[in-house]
């Protein structure tokens, strides 16, 4: 097992040593089952996920053992484990399996620790573990439930062979880029945490952690108890948040600043065209076209329709081509407009996914 130096400089403000940074590949595994669960489509086929450019070890995991991960998307529907992702990370933070080299052990001992955490009581105060919206009451009662079904020896037995054979496969893309990228996240933190005496001003400044409602329990932690923070190599924008046995347990991904100005890049491309339909007349314009799309339809034949003069509606037409939700066929001295669908229909996907993935 290595172990990683917690940080232990003086400072005015902050007890340094209740803070430590550190990698966690047996969270790594836990992070990476609940992604496969959540985030990868039923069918579990590579292109579900292949334009997510921020989680590159998904798609050749799926394209060569597509059976495994359909097995772990399964997994938790068939033996009663709603919460099986924070199970296993709390189980792992608990008994001390998250400073390990590699989950061998954690996965050697699994069958033994759901009985273990039993015995011992006191269920962990849910922050959010993996940024999910949730009612506390019914997560609790998930929680305990995925603990107590867990405990089963031939469930965990067999959710250890599948976590086991997950690992091999993502284990090389962890050793080749993340064991490296990790260490290189836990340097920042440590020297931002060393600068601001701060675990959140120490975070990446978009990852969801940063949010108050998440904020106010790092900062009580951080005041009264320990806070331990694990940089997550196979995670994307995601992470963890929880607490147990009053050490606060916060995990991010390291694409969070990435995506957040990707995603800003595409937003301000994407505005300049969805301008296009911030208008009722323009929108209108363009209904018309499309539901009228069999026929030729001048400028005039929309003023008309609209009630607005020649020369306003040729404005809004200007920016609905511009835009690329319109094109215009030139007969002789009329021009007749058309809708272009597919460009209607990328704008609409685009939206979607800016907005909603």
């Amino acid at each position: 097992m290595e172990h990683d130096a917690i940080l232990t400089f003086q400072a005015p403000r902050a007890d340094s040593a209740r803070v430590a940074c550190h990698p966690s590949p047996t969270m790594e595994l836990g992070y990476a089952l609940h992604y496969l669960q959540r985030r990868v489509g039923p069918a579990a086929e590579p292109g579900d996920v292949a334009a997510d450019h921020d989680v590159a070890w998904v798609v050749p995991l799926l394209e060569a053992h597509g059976e495994l991960v359909r097995a772990l998307r399964g997994f938790g529907a068939q033996h009663g484990l709603p919460e099986l992702s924070p199970a296993l990370l709390v189980l792992a933070a608990r008994y001390g399996y998250d400073r390990d080299d590699a989950p061998d052990r954690f996965l050697r001992d699994l069958a033994t620790l759901p009985t273990r955490y039993l015995a011992d009581g006191a269920p962990p105060e849910h922050g959010d573990e993996l940024g999910d919206e949730h009612d506390d009451d019914a997560r609790e009662g998930a929680f305990r439930a995925t603990i107590a079904n867990l405990a089963d020896e031939r469930v965990a037995s067999d959710l250890r062979a599948l976590l086991a054979r997950l690992w091999d496969a993502v284990a090389p893309a962890w050793s080749r880029e993340g064991r490296g990228a990790v260490a290189r996240a836990v340097a920042e933190f440590q020297a931002s945490f060393e600068r601001t005496l701060s675990v959140l001003e120490a975070l990446p400044a978009h990852h969801f952690t940063r949010f108050e409602h998440l904020a106010h329990g790092i900062r009580e932690a951080e005041s009264r108890g320990r806070v331990v923070v694990i940089p997550l190599y196979l995670a994307s924008t995601g992470g963890f948040n929880f607490m147990i046995d009053e050490v606060h347990y916060v995990g991010y991904g390291l694409q969070s600043e990435t995506a957040f100005e990707r995603t800003a890049n595409q937003v301000a491309s994407l505005a300049v065209r969805a301008k296009a339909l911030g208008d009722p007349t323009r929108l209108m314009a363009l209904a018309l076209v499309g539901r009228f799309s069999s026929m030729r339809m001048t400028v005039g034949d929309l003023a008309q329709q609209i009630g607005v003069t020649q020369p306003t509606l040729s404005g809004h037409l200007k920016q609905l081509r511009e835009a690329g939700l319109v094109a215009v066929e030139r007969h002789g001295n009329k021009s007749y407009y058309t809708i272009e669908r597919e460009g209607v229909r990328q704008l609409l996907r685009d939206l979607d996914t800016s907005l909603l993935d």
